[in-house]
């Protein structure tokens, strides 16, 4: 795969992970990968066979067409108007294109889970300390 389309999907798969509120370290371990593996699928450093896809559907609870629908940006990112927002929302801050303001609001849904998810852990591991 390209390097751009990686990515691309890598975020894509990032944000449907979060929106089943998992961690990287949880679908590493549904992967059968190490969570460092599992991040260079997400970050865009590795290429994706179809088996792997597959099985990355199959830990999503959607069949392999629903996954590559997402994929391709029928879910989050609509192809049909531009507004041109860009936001980053990778590890190394590459941009991806915001096409319509759903898409923004689908973004902004995933990363608030994924703030509350970490709110959560904070908490609970001050618990631990007191």
């Amino acid at each position: 795969m390209e390097t751009d389309l990686k990515k691309i999907v890598g975020q894509r798969l990032q944000l449907l992970r979060m929106e089943k509120n998992l961690t990287q370290e949880q679908m590493g371990e549904k992967l059968n990968l190490s969570t460092s593996a599992y991040c260079k699928i997400e970050y865009g450093e590795t290429d994706l066979t179809l088996t792997r896809l597959n099985k990355i559907a199959e830990v999503m609870n959607m069949s392999a067409i629903d996954l590559f629908r997402k994929i391709d940006g029928n879910s989050y990112f609509n192809n049909s108007s531009t507004i041109g927002t860009s936001i980053g929302i990778a590890r190394d801050c590459s941009t991806i294109k915001i096409e319509a303001s759903e898409d923004l609001r689908e973004l902004i849904k995933a990363n608030s889970k994924m703030i509350d998810m970490l709110c959560k852990r904070i908490e609970m591991l001050e618990n631990k300390i007191q």
